[in-house]
């Protein structure tokens, strides 16, 4: 799978960025052809370098090629982080 080699390029490169907590892909058990990119960084400050870095963008752009049902999508998320449920 073309998507998924082009996503652990992703992943080795954003690891190695400052700032980076986490950075991962995962393949959906049930449609292979489903990916999830999952980062974690220090503060949007470092989290909007990462999507201004060339290879970021360049990355990106050879993910969009390979898509077919939905162009790729970010969504943001701000950790609570709690004692206990």
């Amino acid at each position: 799978m073309l998507a998924l080699a082009l996503a652990l390029v992703l992943v080795e490169h954003s690891r190695s960025e400052n700032g980076c907590l986490e950075y991962g892909c995962y393949q959906d058990v049930t449609n292979a052809d489903r990916l999830l990119v999952v980062g974690r960084w220090t503060n949007q400050a470092v989290l909007e370098n990462h999507y201004e870095n060339e290879r970021f963008r360049q990355l990106v752009t050879q993910f969009a090629d390979l898509v077919v049902e939905a162009p790729p999508s970010v969504s943001l998320y701000e950790v609570v982080e709690m004692d206990r449920l």
